[in-house]
């Protein structure tokens, strides 16, 4: 199925020619139990390399040695027919004999003149190993040196022995098998492109099989699934939401430095089996049975059935194929004469550190708001870092079909499932078990007149799918970049009337719940909508200060989805009646105002309101006091990195000359506190959050050259010498 001739060995260039004859070497020591370090090559093939491409330093003896014949052995690769004359000139330059050549004699070991053009029948074969011994004419050690030479169809025959190299040659000559490939080219990245494998104690395997349903950390449960399919006729299924990472760590059990005694990747064959391949899985499974080969094969979005059929034909008496499948639905799936291991969700900061790798570019301020949202997945991950850069939100998923993948997985489509799922978006968590007639899903289910017992099935239906995650009593639809478009759909579908009359039935945990929904939608019209109605004069913000801590916990929540209506709110409030309530001192909620107002003064349009009442809240503090205070986050706007605002330098500048010119005692205060800021040089730090819902945010202006570090510092200076 995988042969490759001496033809399509000649077709190999120069490069491709020599890690050829490296994953040979590789491949063989690996059948040997032989450590892989004992391969050396490198650098590039019109180098100068002193008689080697490859060199193999095996300190085991070889119990079975084949074309790797000595455990010292040389390979001279050449792309060119290397007749009798050709030999003599390679392996003796100005008529002598190469020391590396010596040093192999002297170690008994092997010199192997490869050539990809030469293709010889036995004369021709003849003469080119006599021409090797000739030209050892003058080595005392000659006896003790094995040699021989391997032209186009003996490298042939010895590829074919190793379907996954030989599955790489056809790619690399323009004869790949559809849909099939060799480990190196999974995804179309390539060994070179293939990232380090990340991992840690909080992703682990769970092994379904096992009455406790046994969790393995992952480590453990790769050498788990290593030491099984070294064995013929071994089938593993392998489960877990679409996005977990389980094709990667498919991968990772064939990569060196991944735990101890990685699977032999010369022997791996993998397909999709979403892609049209030619030929199909099934197939594919018959011909290589029929063929006697020691195969892993690895058969990626298996569905169940045929996942079955496939254990049926690697488990026959004539077959000597491993079998691995992976399968993005979680349902239950238990077929017989398999092991069967569920990938449980990944690490938030895992992902967070693989963002690192792959999107460089993006702030760590949002790479830590895109893993949280992705809840650990990967695939998730990926597309909101993809759609990022087209300045769209950090906490909905695009992708329609990743959408499917993962909330509807293999299940036919369920419409009043997906109504229950939006609906239950609406809230961040729920209480999933109570279904009394006063119950939150009681209340949730009022919006399309469905009974609690209802949306309590659909949880649980939910669960199994493995979007819904359970904390005692509480429930929550996850990832939350799968719960915000839900949610945003919910609110497409429901009446802006009948959606505020089921605001004014929840409790107060339940608003503040849906608040934390919203907040992550401010590119939702509806959601934009909402929060223009909460705050209006006869909405449920009405009169922040007798709601208190809620109701300040509410319009956090929502500040992201209407900034400007937010702060105008806020403004409206401390020029109000209730200021001195809200600037006193031992205010209970004083230190939430400024850390919410700091948040509002990253856009650099709502800096200068934003820095007023800030001062505000510090002009109220005598000198010397430290609780409650508004010095830091008023100071920090202030500093040259991690001010948490992208209001320009100008911006900052002019707010101090308008504070300290202001002539009020305790504004002038206040410029001075700024002043002192601008010119601060060195230990930025801040204790504030940058975080702010699903918007898109960093540390805040910082200078790009050299030269906006100079024109910062002198203007700062500038300014100093004008107000003194």
């Amino acid at each position: 199925m995988f042969e490759v001739s001496g033809g399509d060995v000649a077709n190999l260039g120069d490069a491709d020619l020599r890690r050829l004859i490296t994953q040979m070497a590789l491949s063989e020591l690996r059948t040997q139990g032989c450590p892989l370090s004992a391969v050396i090559a490198g650098g590039n093939q019109d180098a100068p390399d002193g008689g080697l491409d490859v060199r193999i330093e095996c300190p085991i003896t070889f119990s079975n040695p084949d074309f790797v014949p000595r455990q010292l052995t040389g390979f001279q690769v050449k792309k060119p027919d290397m007749p009798a004359s050709a030999i003599c000139e390679e392996m003796r330059p100005n008529n002598e004999l190469r020391d590396v050549i010596h040093e192999l004699a002297e170690a008994s070991g092997a010199y192997i003149i490869v050539s990809a053009q030469g293709s010889v029948a036995d004369k021709p074969l003849r003469d080119r190993r006599e021409a090797i011994r000739d030209a050892l004419h003058d080595l005392p050690t000659a006896s003790q040196l094995y040699t021989d030479f391997y032209d186009r169809d003996r490298l042939a025959i010895w590829i074919n022995k190793y379907p996954g190299v030989s599955a790489w040659v056809r790619s690399r000559v323009g004869r790949p098998i559809s849909g099939w490939s060799n480990i190196a080219d999974w995804g179309g990245s390539g060994e070179a492109g293939l990232k380090s494998y990340l991992f840690t104690d909080k992703a682990c395997l769970v092994d379904e099989r096992s009455h406790e349903r046994k969790q393995l950390p992952i480590l453990d449960g790769i050498a788990h699934l290593r030491t099984a399919l070294r064995i013929p006729k071994q089938c593993i299924r392998l489960v877990g939401l679409s996005g977990l990472g389980k094709t990667r760590l498919v991968q990772a059990l064939f990569e060196s430095g991944v735990g101890e005694e990685p699977l032999d990747p010369s022997l791996a064959v993998y397909t999709d089996y979403s892609e049209e391949t030619d030929p199909t899985a099934l197939e594919m499974a018959r011909q290589l049975v029929e063929r006697g080969q020691f195969v892993i094969l690895i058969v990626d979005n298996c569905n169940p059935s045929t996942h079955s059929e496939l254990a049926r034909l690697c488990t026959s008496k004539a077959s000597k194929i491993s079998l691995i499948t992976v399968e993005y639905d979680v349902r239950d799936d238990k077929p017989e004469r398999t092991e069967v291991f569920r990938l449980q969700s990944a690490d938030p900061e895992l992902v967070a550190e693989w963002l690192k790798q792959s999107f460089p570019s993006i702030s760590q301020i949002d790479r830590k708001k895109i893993a949280e949202f992705s809840d650990g997945n990967f695939r998730i991950a990926q597309a909101l870092a993809e759609t990022l850069g087209k300045g769209e939100t950090l906490g909905r998923l695009k992708s329609h079909q990743l959408f499917q993948r993962i909330f509807q997985q293999r299940n036919e489509p369920d419409q009043q499932l997906l109504r229950a799922a939006e609906n239950l978006s609406l809230l961040y968590s729920i209480d999933g078990e109570d279904t009394s007639e006063n119950s939150e899903l009681a209340i949730v289910g009022t919006i399309r007149n469905v009974g609690a017992s209802s949306l309590y099935g659909s949880l649980a239906e939910l669960r199994c799918r493995g979007v819904v995650q359970a904390r005692g009593r509480w429930r929550a639809i996850l990832p939350q970049a799968i719960a915000n478009p839900l949610a945003s759909h919910a609110l497409k579908r429901i009446p802006p009337s009948d959606f505020d009359r089921f605001c004014t039935t929840l409790t107060p945990r339940m608003l503040k719940s849906v608040s934390r929904r919203i907040g992550f939608l401010h590119d939702s019209a509806e959601a934009q909508a909402v929060v223009t109605r909460w705050l209006r004069s006869d909405g449920p913000l009405a009169d922040l200060i007798a709601l208190g801590e809620p109701g300040l916990q509410i319009i956090t929540n929502i500040a992201p989805v209407a900034s400007d209506a937010v702060l105008a709110k806020l403004e409206r409030e401390l020029n109000g009646s209730s200021a001195d309530r809200i600037l006193e001192l031992n205010a209970a909620n004083r230190s939430q105002w400024i850390r919410l107002i700091k948040a509002l003064g990253y856009d650099g349009h709502l800096f200068n309101t934003t820095a007023i009442l800030l001062a505000r809240f510090l002009a109220a503090e005598p000198e010397g006091h430290h609780y409650k205070t508004a010095c830091e986050a008023f100071g920090e706007f202030f500093h040259l990195y991690l001010s948490g605002t992208q209001a320009t330098p100008e911006q900052r500048r002019q707010v101090i000359k308008d504070l300290a010119l202001s002539g009020d005692p305790a504004f002038r205060r206040c410029a001075s506190v700024a002043l002192d800021a601008l010119l601060k040089v060195g230990y930025f730090s801040s204790m504030s959050s940058f975080d702010f819902g699903a918007r898109s945010r960093d540390w805040g202006w910082q200078p790009r050259i050299n030269k906006d570090i100079w024109d910062w510092y002198d203007s700062a200076i500038d300014l100093a010498v004008e107000l003194e």
